[in-house]
Protein backbone atom coordinates (compact mmCIF):
# COMPACT_ATOMS: atom_id res chain seq x y z
CA UNK A 1 0.00 0.00 0.00
CA UNK A 2 2.78 2.43 0.93
CA UNK A 3 4.76 1.49 -2.17
CA UNK A 4 1.70 2.06 -4.35
CA UNK A 5 1.10 5.44 -2.74
CA UNK A 6 4.71 6.55 -3.32
CA UNK A 7 4.57 5.47 -6.96
CA UNK A 8 1.16 6.41 -8.28
CA UNK A 9 -0.65 8.86 -6.02
CA UNK A 10 -1.47 12.06 -7.99
CA UNK A 11 -0.35 14.27 -5.10
CA UNK A 12 3.25 13.73 -6.22
CA UNK A 13 2.57 15.69 -9.40
CA UNK A 14 1.89 18.71 -7.18
CA UNK A 15 4.86 18.17 -4.87
CA UNK A 16 7.57 17.50 -7.44
CA UNK A 17 7.48 20.93 -9.18
CA UNK A 18 8.23 22.49 -5.80
CA UNK A 19 11.49 20.54 -5.75
CA UNK A 20 12.72 21.91 -9.10
CA UNK A 21 14.45 24.82 -7.37
CA UNK A 22 16.42 22.41 -5.19
CA UNK A 23 17.18 19.86 -7.88
CA UNK A 24 18.79 22.30 -10.32
CA UNK A 25 21.72 22.22 -7.90
CA UNK A 26 22.41 18.64 -9.10
CA UNK A 27 21.80 17.25 -5.64
CA UNK A 28 23.19 13.81 -6.52
CA UNK A 29 26.61 15.36 -7.29
CA UNK A 30 27.03 16.07 -3.59
CA UNK A 31 27.84 12.41 -2.97
CA UNK A 32 31.23 13.32 -4.44
CA UNK A 33 31.47 16.85 -3.05
CA UNK A 34 30.93 15.88 0.57
CA UNK A 35 33.25 12.88 0.20
CA UNK A 36 36.09 15.12 -1.03
CA UNK A 37 35.65 17.60 1.84
CA UNK A 38 35.59 14.74 4.35
CA UNK A 39 38.73 13.28 2.79
CA UNK A 40 40.43 16.66 3.30
CA UNK A 41 39.36 16.70 6.94
CA UNK A 42 40.55 13.12 7.33
CA UNK A 43 43.98 13.96 5.87
CA UNK A 44 44.28 16.95 8.21
CA UNK A 45 43.45 14.75 11.20
CA UNK A 46 45.85 12.08 9.92
CA UNK A 47 48.73 14.57 9.75
CA UNK A 48 47.88 15.92 13.20
CA UNK A 49 47.51 12.37 14.55
CA UNK A 50 44.06 13.24 15.83
CA UNK A 51 41.69 10.94 13.92
CA UNK A 52 38.52 10.35 15.91
CA UNK A 53 36.90 7.20 14.54
CA UNK A 54 33.11 6.88 14.77
CA UNK A 55 32.56 10.31 16.28
CA UNK A 56 28.83 11.00 16.49
CA UNK A 57 29.10 14.46 18.03
CA UNK A 58 27.26 16.99 15.86
CA UNK A 59 29.43 20.05 15.23
CA UNK A 60 27.38 23.14 14.35
CA UNK A 61 30.40 25.01 12.84
CA UNK A 62 31.24 21.99 10.66
CA UNK A 63 27.61 21.72 9.54
CA UNK A 64 27.55 25.42 8.60
CA UNK A 65 30.84 25.02 6.72
CA UNK A 66 29.44 22.09 4.73
CA UNK A 67 26.33 24.12 3.94
CA UNK A 68 28.45 27.02 2.68
CA UNK A 69 30.60 24.76 0.52
CA UNK A 70 27.45 23.06 -0.81
CA UNK A 71 25.95 26.42 -1.80
CA UNK A 72 29.09 27.40 -3.73
CA UNK A 73 29.28 24.02 -5.47
CA UNK A 74 25.57 24.27 -6.30
CA UNK A 75 26.31 27.61 -8.00
CA UNK A 76 29.06 25.98 -10.04
CA UNK A 77 26.77 23.11 -11.06
CA UNK A 78 24.07 25.56 -12.18
CA UNK A 79 26.57 27.53 -14.29
CA UNK A 80 27.86 24.35 -15.90
CA UNK A 81 24.35 23.05 -16.62
CA UNK A 82 23.57 26.25 -18.49
CA UNK A 83 26.84 25.93 -20.41
CA UNK A 84 26.26 22.22 -21.16
CA UNK A 85 22.60 22.39 -22.25
CA UNK A 86 23.37 21.24 -25.79
CA UNK A 87 25.63 18.37 -24.71
CA UNK A 88 23.18 17.17 -22.06
CA UNK A 89 20.43 17.13 -24.69
CA UNK A 90 22.54 14.87 -26.92
CA UNK A 91 23.42 12.57 -24.00
CA UNK A 92 19.71 12.29 -23.08
CA UNK A 93 20.32 13.63 -19.60
CA UNK A 94 17.36 14.76 -17.54
CA UNK A 95 17.31 18.54 -17.95
CA UNK A 96 15.63 20.74 -15.38
CA UNK A 97 17.03 24.07 -16.51
CA UNK A 98 15.32 25.25 -19.72
CA UNK A 99 12.64 22.55 -19.34
CA UNK A 100 11.05 23.33 -15.98
CA UNK A 101 13.00 26.37 -14.77
CA UNK A 102 14.10 29.20 -17.04
CA UNK A 103 17.75 30.11 -17.47
CA UNK A 104 17.09 33.59 -16.04
CA UNK A 105 15.49 32.22 -12.88
CA UNK A 106 18.32 29.70 -12.53
CA UNK A 107 20.79 32.57 -12.56
CA UNK A 108 18.83 34.31 -9.80
CA UNK A 109 19.12 31.18 -7.66
CA UNK A 110 22.83 31.07 -8.45
CA UNK A 111 23.32 34.69 -7.37
CA UNK A 112 21.57 33.92 -4.08
CA UNK A 113 23.51 30.74 -3.33
CA UNK A 114 26.97 32.05 -4.19
CA UNK A 115 27.27 35.03 -1.78
CA UNK A 116 25.34 33.16 0.91
CA UNK A 117 27.81 30.29 0.68
CA UNK A 118 30.80 32.60 1.04
CA UNK A 119 29.23 34.43 3.99
CA UNK A 120 28.64 31.13 5.80
CA UNK A 121 32.25 30.05 5.23
CA UNK A 122 33.66 33.42 6.33
CA UNK A 123 31.64 33.13 9.53
CA UNK A 124 33.25 29.75 10.33
CA UNK A 125 36.81 29.90 8.92
CA UNK A 126 37.98 32.70 6.66
CA UNK A 127 40.98 30.70 5.39
CA UNK A 128 38.65 28.18 3.75
CA UNK A 129 37.41 31.03 1.56
CA UNK A 130 40.64 30.91 -0.50
CA UNK A 131 40.19 27.44 -2.06
CA UNK A 132 36.48 28.13 -2.54
CA UNK A 133 37.13 31.42 -4.35
CA UNK A 134 39.60 29.60 -6.60
CA UNK A 135 37.04 26.85 -7.10
CA UNK A 136 34.38 29.23 -8.37
CA UNK A 137 36.79 31.32 -10.46
CA UNK A 138 38.23 28.26 -12.21
CA UNK A 139 35.29 25.83 -12.41
CA UNK A 140 32.44 28.33 -12.40
CA UNK A 141 33.84 31.11 -14.58
CA UNK A 142 37.00 30.16 -16.47
CA UNK A 143 35.84 26.74 -17.67
CA UNK A 144 32.46 28.08 -18.79
CA UNK A 145 33.83 31.10 -20.64
CA UNK A 146 32.91 30.83 -24.32
CA UNK A 147 36.02 32.77 -25.33
CA UNK A 148 38.39 30.15 -23.90
CA UNK A 149 36.45 26.96 -24.69
CA UNK A 150 38.51 24.99 -22.19
CA UNK A 151 35.96 22.18 -22.18
CA UNK A 152 36.75 21.60 -25.85
CA UNK A 153 40.32 20.70 -24.88
CA UNK A 154 41.06 17.08 -24.00
CA UNK A 155 43.30 17.75 -21.00
CA UNK A 156 41.44 20.83 -19.77
CA UNK A 157 38.19 18.87 -19.67
CA UNK A 158 39.83 16.28 -17.42
CA UNK A 159 41.60 18.98 -15.42
CA UNK A 160 38.25 20.62 -14.60
CA UNK A 161 37.21 17.65 -12.48
CA UNK A 162 40.64 17.22 -10.88
CA UNK A 163 40.76 20.88 -9.84
CA UNK A 164 37.24 20.56 -8.43
CA UNK A 165 38.27 17.59 -6.28
CA UNK A 166 41.61 19.12 -5.26
CA UNK A 167 40.12 22.38 -4.02
CA UNK A 168 37.35 20.57 -2.15
CA UNK A 169 39.94 18.39 -0.43
CA UNK A 170 41.98 21.50 0.41
CA UNK A 171 38.93 23.18 1.94
CA UNK A 172 38.46 20.25 4.33
CA UNK A 173 42.19 20.08 4.97
CA UNK A 174 42.46 23.77 5.90
CA UNK A 175 39.45 23.50 8.18
CA UNK A 176 41.07 20.65 10.13
CA UNK A 177 44.55 22.22 10.27
CA UNK A 178 44.59 22.63 14.08
CA UNK A 179 47.62 24.80 14.99
CA UNK A 180 49.68 23.84 11.95
CA UNK A 181 50.83 26.49 9.48
CA UNK A 182 49.37 26.37 5.98
CA UNK A 183 52.80 25.75 4.39
CA UNK A 184 53.54 22.80 6.67
CA UNK A 185 50.03 21.47 6.17
CA UNK A 186 50.30 21.51 2.40
CA UNK A 187 53.80 20.01 2.27
CA UNK A 188 52.82 17.10 4.53
CA UNK A 189 49.47 16.44 2.87
CA UNK A 190 50.39 16.42 -0.84
CA UNK A 191 51.32 12.74 -0.94
CA UNK A 192 47.98 11.78 0.62
CA UNK A 193 45.97 14.12 -1.60
CA UNK A 194 47.64 12.54 -4.64
CA UNK A 195 46.35 9.09 -3.61
CA UNK A 196 42.73 10.19 -3.65
CA UNK A 197 43.07 12.25 -6.82
CA UNK A 198 44.25 9.09 -8.58
CA UNK A 199 41.06 7.26 -7.58
CA UNK A 200 38.90 10.26 -8.43
CA UNK A 201 40.69 10.69 -11.77
CA UNK A 202 39.92 7.08 -12.66
CA UNK A 203 36.21 7.73 -12.08
CA UNK A 204 36.42 10.92 -14.17
CA UNK A 205 37.84 8.92 -17.09
CA UNK A 206 34.88 6.55 -16.81
CA UNK A 207 32.53 9.56 -16.86
CA UNK A 208 34.27 10.76 -20.04
CA UNK A 209 33.60 7.36 -21.61
CA UNK A 210 29.93 7.53 -20.62
CA UNK A 211 29.51 11.03 -22.09
CA UNK A 212 31.55 10.50 -25.24
CA UNK A 213 28.60 10.48 -27.66
CA UNK A 214 27.44 13.95 -26.66
CA UNK A 215 31.01 15.21 -26.46
CA UNK A 216 31.72 13.95 -29.98
CA UNK A 217 28.62 15.56 -31.49
CA UNK A 218 29.38 18.87 -29.79
CA UNK A 219 33.02 18.78 -30.96
CA UNK A 220 34.46 18.32 -27.48
CA UNK A 221 37.74 16.44 -27.55
CA UNK A 222 37.99 14.13 -24.55
CA UNK A 223 40.56 11.49 -23.64
CA UNK A 224 38.40 8.49 -24.74
CA UNK A 225 37.84 10.09 -28.16
CA UNK A 226 41.56 10.72 -28.57
CA UNK A 227 43.05 7.41 -27.42
CA UNK A 228 40.03 5.09 -27.45
CA UNK A 229 37.87 3.50 -24.79
CA UNK A 230 40.17 0.52 -24.15
CA UNK A 231 43.29 2.62 -23.49
CA UNK A 232 41.28 5.04 -21.37
CA UNK A 233 40.02 2.10 -19.32
CA UNK A 234 43.58 0.82 -18.88
CA UNK A 235 44.76 4.23 -17.67
CA UNK A 236 41.87 4.38 -15.18
CA UNK A 237 42.77 0.90 -13.91
CA UNK A 238 46.46 1.84 -13.56
CA UNK A 239 45.54 4.98 -11.64
CA UNK A 240 43.58 2.89 -9.12
CA UNK A 241 46.40 0.35 -8.93
CA UNK A 242 48.99 3.07 -8.37
CA UNK A 243 46.87 4.58 -5.59
CA UNK A 244 46.70 1.15 -3.95
CA UNK A 245 50.46 0.52 -3.98
CA UNK A 246 51.42 4.04 -2.91
CA UNK A 247 48.80 3.84 -0.16
CA UNK A 248 50.34 0.57 1.04
CA UNK A 249 53.78 2.16 1.05
CA UNK A 250 52.52 5.18 3.01
CA UNK A 251 50.43 2.92 5.28
CA UNK A 252 47.33 5.02 4.57
CA UNK A 253 44.29 2.74 4.99
CA UNK A 254 41.42 4.73 3.42
CA UNK A 255 42.97 5.03 -0.05
CA UNK A 256 44.10 1.39 0.09
CA UNK A 257 40.64 -0.07 0.76
CA UNK A 258 38.96 2.41 -1.62
CA UNK A 259 41.30 1.64 -4.52
CA UNK A 260 41.45 -2.15 -4.10
CA UNK A 261 37.64 -2.27 -3.87
CA UNK A 262 37.31 -0.24 -7.08
CA UNK A 263 39.88 -2.13 -9.15
CA UNK A 264 37.54 -5.04 -10.15
CA UNK A 265 35.09 -2.64 -11.80
CA UNK A 266 37.84 -1.16 -13.97
CA UNK A 267 39.04 -4.64 -14.90
CA UNK A 268 35.54 -5.43 -16.17
CA UNK A 269 35.64 -2.15 -18.07
CA UNK A 270 38.90 -3.17 -19.78
CA UNK A 271 38.04 -6.75 -20.71
CA UNK A 272 34.31 -6.49 -21.39
CA UNK A 273 33.68 -2.78 -21.88
CA UNK A 274 29.88 -2.80 -21.97
CA UNK A 275 27.82 0.24 -21.05
CA UNK A 276 26.88 -1.34 -17.72
CA UNK A 277 30.59 -1.73 -16.91
CA UNK A 278 31.12 1.98 -17.50
CA UNK A 279 28.23 2.83 -15.17
CA UNK A 280 29.49 0.44 -12.49
CA UNK A 281 32.98 1.94 -12.60
CA UNK A 282 31.42 5.33 -11.83
CA UNK A 283 28.75 4.49 -9.27
CA UNK A 284 30.41 1.83 -7.17
CA UNK A 285 33.76 3.54 -6.43
CA UNK A 286 31.83 6.63 -5.25
CA UNK A 287 29.58 4.41 -3.13
CA UNK A 288 32.54 2.58 -1.61
CA UNK A 289 34.47 5.74 -0.72
CA UNK A 290 31.39 7.13 1.00
CA UNK A 291 30.83 3.83 2.78
CA UNK A 292 34.38 3.81 4.17
CA UNK A 293 34.06 7.46 5.15
CA UNK A 294 30.99 6.54 7.21
CA UNK A 295 33.37 4.62 9.49
CA UNK A 296 35.25 7.84 10.21
CA UNK A 297 32.42 10.37 9.91
CA UNK A 298 29.21 8.45 10.77
CA UNK A 299 27.05 11.59 10.59
CA UNK A 300 27.84 11.82 6.86
CA UNK A 301 25.39 8.93 6.49
CA UNK A 302 22.35 11.11 7.14
CA UNK A 303 22.79 13.81 4.43
CA UNK A 304 23.84 11.12 1.96
CA UNK A 305 20.75 8.99 2.58
CA UNK A 306 18.38 11.98 2.63
CA UNK A 307 19.89 13.28 -0.62
CA UNK A 308 19.63 9.84 -2.20
CA UNK A 309 15.93 9.39 -1.47
CA UNK A 310 14.91 12.96 -2.30
CA UNK A 311 16.70 12.63 -5.65
CA UNK A 312 15.19 9.21 -6.28
CA UNK A 313 11.69 10.49 -5.48
CA UNK A 314 12.15 13.54 -7.70
CA UNK A 315 13.60 11.82 -10.77
CA UNK A 316 10.97 9.08 -10.68
CA UNK A 317 8.00 11.45 -10.59
CA UNK A 318 9.56 14.13 -12.82
CA UNK A 319 11.27 12.01 -15.47
CA UNK A 320 10.13 8.41 -14.75
CA UNK A 321 13.77 7.56 -14.07
CA UNK A 322 15.19 5.29 -11.40
CA UNK A 323 17.97 7.69 -10.50
CA UNK A 324 20.15 7.67 -8.54
CA UNK A 325 20.32 3.91 -8.23
CA UNK A 326 22.96 1.34 -7.40
CA UNK A 327 21.37 -1.15 -9.76
CA UNK A 328 22.69 -1.57 -13.27
CA UNK A 329 20.94 -3.56 -16.01
CA UNK A 330 21.47 -7.31 -15.54
CA UNK A 331 22.89 -6.87 -12.03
Amino acid sequence: MIKEFLKTNPIHKKIVPLLDVIMITRLSYFFGVWAMVCIGMYIGDLINDSIDINSTTLSIPTSILFLGISFICASIFIVNQIYDLEVDEINNKAKIIDNFISIDFSKKILFFLLPTGFLLIIFIDILVVLPMVLLYLICGMLFTNQNFNFKQNMFMNFLFYIILALLLILSGLIYSRSDMTIISLFSLSLKFIFLFLLIYGAVVLAINILDQEGDRKSNRITIPQNIGIRFTSIIAFLMCLLSFFIGLYLEEPLSVVSSISSIPFFLYLIFRGKDKDVIRSIRYPILLINFYLFMIFPLLFYPIVITYYISKYYYWHRFSLHYPTLLVDND
